[in-house]
Protein backbone atom coordinates (compact mmCIF):
# COMPACT_ATOMS: atom_id res chain seq x y z
CA UNK A 1 0.00 0.00 0.00
CA UNK A 2 2.96 2.66 0.69
CA UNK A 3 4.27 1.56 -2.79
CA UNK A 4 1.50 2.31 -4.16
CA UNK A 5 0.32 5.54 -2.62
CA UNK A 6 3.23 7.29 -1.48
CA UNK A 7 6.50 5.87 -3.88
CA UNK A 8 7.96 7.82 -7.35
CA UNK A 9 9.58 4.34 -8.69
CA UNK A 10 7.50 1.80 -10.77
CA UNK A 11 4.76 1.64 -13.51
CA UNK A 12 0.98 1.67 -12.65
CA UNK A 13 -2.20 0.87 -14.82
CA UNK A 14 -4.92 2.92 -15.96
CA UNK A 15 -7.36 1.22 -14.11
CA UNK A 16 -5.20 0.99 -10.97
CA UNK A 17 -4.75 4.68 -11.63
CA UNK A 18 -8.46 5.09 -11.76
CA UNK A 19 -9.15 3.49 -8.27
CA UNK A 20 -6.65 5.49 -6.53
CA UNK A 21 -8.31 8.68 -7.86
CA UNK A 22 -11.42 7.17 -6.31
CA UNK A 23 -10.11 5.87 -3.20
CA UNK A 24 -8.81 9.36 -2.73
CA UNK A 25 -12.20 11.19 -3.91
CA UNK A 26 -13.73 9.44 -1.00
CA UNK A 27 -11.18 10.17 1.74
CA UNK A 28 -11.91 13.63 1.13
CA UNK A 29 -15.72 13.55 0.57
CA UNK A 30 -15.27 12.33 4.47
CA UNK A 31 -14.08 15.89 6.50
CA UNK A 32 -16.11 17.59 3.48
CA UNK A 33 -19.19 15.97 4.01
CA UNK A 34 -18.35 16.53 8.80
CA UNK A 35 -17.77 20.35 7.85
CA UNK A 36 -21.51 20.37 5.62
CA UNK A 37 -23.42 18.56 8.75
CA UNK A 38 -21.34 20.61 11.70
CA UNK A 39 -22.92 24.04 12.87
CA UNK A 40 -20.93 27.19 11.73
CA UNK A 41 -18.94 27.54 14.97
CA UNK A 42 -19.16 24.49 16.64
CA UNK A 43 -15.65 22.43 17.77
CA UNK A 44 -16.40 20.04 14.71
CA UNK A 45 -16.46 22.44 12.33
CA UNK A 46 -12.52 23.14 13.08
CA UNK A 47 -12.11 19.40 13.42
CA UNK A 48 -13.36 18.63 9.78
CA UNK A 49 -11.33 21.39 8.84
CA UNK A 50 -8.08 20.19 10.29
CA UNK A 51 -9.18 16.52 8.74
CA UNK A 52 -9.37 18.29 5.53
CA UNK A 53 -6.27 19.92 5.47
CA UNK A 54 -4.63 16.50 6.76
CA UNK A 55 -6.28 14.68 4.07
CA UNK A 56 -5.84 16.94 1.51
CA UNK A 57 -1.83 16.79 1.59
CA UNK A 58 -1.71 13.09 1.80
CA UNK A 59 -3.92 13.15 -1.05
CA UNK A 60 -1.72 15.86 -2.99
CA UNK A 61 1.20 13.81 -2.70
CA UNK A 62 -0.22 10.44 -3.30
CA UNK A 63 -1.96 12.18 -6.51
CA UNK A 64 1.17 13.30 -7.71
CA UNK A 65 3.42 9.95 -7.10
CA UNK A 66 0.60 8.03 -8.74
CA UNK A 67 0.41 10.19 -11.56
CA UNK A 68 3.94 9.96 -11.91
CA UNK A 69 3.58 6.04 -12.12
CA UNK A 70 1.23 6.24 -14.60
CA UNK A 71 3.41 8.53 -16.82
CA UNK A 72 6.12 6.28 -16.35
CA UNK A 73 3.65 3.51 -17.66
CA UNK A 74 2.74 5.59 -20.63
CA UNK A 75 6.21 5.66 -21.78
CA UNK A 76 6.37 9.91 -20.84
CA UNK A 77 8.73 11.87 -19.06
CA UNK A 78 6.99 12.12 -15.07
CA UNK A 79 8.18 15.79 -15.02
CA UNK A 80 4.61 16.39 -17.27
CA UNK A 81 3.29 15.58 -13.80
CA UNK A 82 3.77 19.92 -13.04
CA UNK A 83 1.35 20.36 -15.55
CA UNK A 84 -1.61 19.24 -13.25
CA UNK A 85 -1.31 22.37 -10.51
CA UNK A 86 -1.90 24.77 -14.04
CA UNK A 87 -5.48 25.47 -13.74
CA UNK A 88 -6.46 25.83 -17.27
CA UNK A 89 -4.57 22.66 -18.21
CA UNK A 90 -4.67 20.14 -15.18
CA UNK A 91 -8.40 18.91 -16.78
CA UNK A 92 -6.32 17.98 -20.08
CA UNK A 93 -3.54 16.62 -18.60
CA UNK A 94 -5.71 14.42 -16.26
CA UNK A 95 -7.45 12.85 -19.14
CA UNK A 96 -4.28 12.37 -21.08
CA UNK A 97 -2.88 10.28 -18.35
CA UNK A 98 -5.82 8.47 -17.98
CA UNK A 99 -6.24 7.55 -21.51
CA UNK A 100 -2.61 7.14 -22.72
CA UNK A 101 -2.28 3.54 -23.47
CA UNK A 102 0.69 1.74 -21.80
CA UNK A 103 3.94 0.87 -23.07
CA UNK A 104 4.32 -2.73 -23.99
CA UNK A 105 6.77 -4.94 -22.40
CA UNK A 106 9.43 -3.53 -19.58
CA UNK A 107 10.69 0.26 -19.75
CA UNK A 108 13.23 2.01 -18.06
CA UNK A 109 11.08 2.21 -15.11
CA UNK A 110 10.00 -1.58 -14.56
CA UNK A 111 7.97 -4.20 -16.04
CA UNK A 112 4.22 -3.53 -17.53
CA UNK A 113 1.75 -3.68 -14.75
CA UNK A 114 0.19 -6.46 -16.71
CA UNK A 115 3.62 -8.58 -16.73
CA UNK A 116 4.53 -11.34 -13.95
CA UNK A 117 6.92 -9.83 -11.72
CA UNK A 118 5.31 -6.87 -11.51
Amino acid sequence: MRWLLFSVYGRLSRKTYALTMLFWTAVLSIPVSAAVQADPDSGAMAMAGFGFIFSFLLAAWSIAVTSIKRLHDAGLPGILVGVLVIPAASFFMLLIIMLWPSVKGPNKHGPGPDQPGY
